[in-house]
């Protein structure tokens, strides 16, 4: 399975990840959604930045998954605060995050860059920053970014 996650650009999320520095990514939510309970180790993370351009820049592949059982408040700090540098969350995006009730964790490893292309959304009916898309060729827009670098 192929998923497109968005990293944050002003934290300089991509970079971290291409320099190794950051080795996990997650999302956090008060109820179970995507993609709680649909990644699975040996699956394909691609990135890209929200900065509205769409533009895939890299992938990885998942070794680890952690979907939280429904914690408490302070279960979920603790949990972020324990992989915080390998989540590499600044301090707004660790308070986003600390205390909501469920926490999908997943561990990335082998970054690696791979020609850009430009992505669409539009067979993909959300509007989350976690796009499942099965293979990630369905979601290539027509007019591939070539030029991009």
């Amino acid at each position: 399975m192929d998923h497109i996650v968005y990293l944050d650009k002003p934290a300089g999320a991509l970079e971290a990840m291409r320099q190794g520095r950051k080795t996990m990514v997650g999302r956090a939510y008060n109820g179970r959604r995507s993609p709680y309970g649909k990644v699975k180790v040996g699956d394909l993370l691609y990135f890209t930045e929200n900065d509205g351009q769409q533009i895939i820049c890299g992938r990885g592949t998942v070794t680890k998954v952690y979907d939280s059982p429904k914690l408490t408040h302070e279960e979920s700090v603790a949990m972020l605060e324990r992989h915080r540098r390998a989540l590499w969350l600044s301090e707004s995006q660790f308070l986003r995050m600390a205390g909501k009730r469920y926490l999908v964790l997943v561990t990335v490893d082998g970054f690696q860059e791979i020609p850009h292309f430009r992505f669409t959304r539009r067979d993909f009916r959300t509007l989350d920053d976690w796009i499942l898309v099965g293979d990630v060729e369905r979601a290539r827009k027509d007019d591939p970014a070539r030029e991009l670098k």
